[in-house]
């Protein structure tokens, strides 16, 4: 499935008629990229420490006190919520010796106080070193130069995000470049989780990427999602197909499954609109959005699912989807969570096999890249960033 371009401050409907397929048959990145051990710990510095990273929905830590450990990659991020409110993040290491602070993935800090498991040196909620029990006075300690070490935080629409990059960090504003206005009126920040499911795939990180970025696999690979959206029959050529002379052909087939009010198997509907759509907004079933390397939205009118997407080795990832919804819609009691789960479930689930099927295709020795066919923009679009990325520490991320 496809995200928006560069440029696009519009709704990914309008978006459809503005694509323009590639001129040509483009090389994808090298094999290597999604196998070698060197190249994966390349990655890890240059993208992932260096980028915006969807790390966990803000209501994980949600009242004071509260905390959340989040790994990326070979780091270790604690999440703790101040209580003045303030969402607070630190690499999740005690500055003594080095020891893991938090071992658990989400709790309450005891008397607001992180407390280190190993000797027990104790610091408060904005990171600063209280006390050091059993250590011999000396007069070269000064507790203030001993607290924790901070990540930079921030959030948008319910997410929270850190980056660990140790100089001038882009602001997530920029970062986030169209994907706020786009979805302002779904109003992401007021959704809550009513289902989640925590997926460990054996694929490295970028086909994963590249797979949410096209839907030319969508035919033989999603029959259900093309029930609904029969526009993917097009082989994620909807809107793009040209005669002879460049012009644009008109489309046989709708967009969408006739009577279709959502993305679910049938295309029904059980929960009204987000409050705040307008009509064009309520008839838009799908919008999605990347923004690499980790955060993929599926934005319907009544429900979104996202991804939370962790590298765990060069050919390893850990997702975190969540099925997210207004309140009001969890707390009916005649509400069908399954109805809203399944479509996305059965979809995820096959992108995920697919992904892991290449992973282990590619480990070929006569195979050296793949290509990409002209309705693969967004692959490509993608593999340019990537490229744009490792070469450079100072480039801007930016949504695909």
């Amino acid at each position: 499935m496809s995200g928006l371009p560069d440029s696009a401050p519009v709704p990914a409907t309008a978006s459809i008629g503005t694509r323009e397929p590639l001129a040509r048959v483009e090389a994808g990145l090298p094999a290597a990229w999604y196998l070698d051990e060197a190249h994966h710990r390349r990655e890890l510095e240059r993208v992932w420490n260096g980028s915006w990273i969807a790390a966990a929905r803000c209501d994980e830590v949600g009242m004071p006190g509260d905390f959340r450990v989040v790994d990326i990659g070979e780091q270790s991020v604690l999440l703790t919520r101040h209580d003045d409110g303030g969402l607070r993040a630190f690499h999740n290491i005690c500055r003594h010796r080095g020891s893991i602070l938090c071992t658990e993935a989400q709790g309450r800090l005891r008397g607001g106080r992180i407390v280190c498991p190993y000797h027990a040196w104790t610091y408060d909620l904005d990171g600063r070193l209280q006390s050091t029990p059993r250590r011999m006075p000396t007069g070269d300690f000064d507790p203030a130069d001993f607290g924790l070490f901070p990540v930079a935080v921030d959030t948008w629409g319910g997410f929270v995000f850190v980056h660990l990059g140790s100089g001038p960090v882009q602001p997530l504003s920029e970062a986030l470049g169209w994907i706020p206005s786009t979805f302002a009126s779904h109003r992401l920040d007021a959704l809550v989780s009513g289902h989640r499911r925590v997926v460990d795939v054996q694929a490295n990180w970028k086909l994963v990427c590249e797979n949410f970025c096209e839907c030319f696999h969508c035919p033989p690979v999603h029959p259900e999602l093309c029930r609904v959206v029969p526009a993917y029959r097009e082989g994620g050529a909807w809107g793009l197909r040209r005669d002879e002379q460049g012009r644009p052909i008109p489309e046989a087939s709708a967009e969408y499954r006739a009577g279709a009010r959502t993305l679910t198997l049938d295309g029904t509907a059980r929960v009204p609109p987000f409050a705040g759509l307008d009509e064009a907004q309520r008839s838009t079933l799908y919008m999605p959005a990347l923004l690499p390397p980790n955060l993929f939205l599926n934005v319907h009118p009544d429900y979104v699912n996202s991804h939370l997407m962790f590298p765990t080795g060069p050919g390893s990832v850990r997702i975190v989807y969540d099925w997210l919804f207004e309140p009001q819609a969890l707390a009916d009691p005649a509400f069908d969570l399954e109805h809203y789960v399944a479509l996305w479930r059965v979809t995820n689930g096959q992108d995920a096999r697919n992904c892991e099927w290449q992973q282990r295709g590619i480990r070929a020795r006569v195979f050296q890249h793949g290509v990409f066919m002209p309705q693969e923009f967004d692959c490509h679009r993608f593999a340019g960033w990537v490229r744009d990325t490792l070469a450079s520490a100072t480039t801007g991320q930016r949504p695909i």
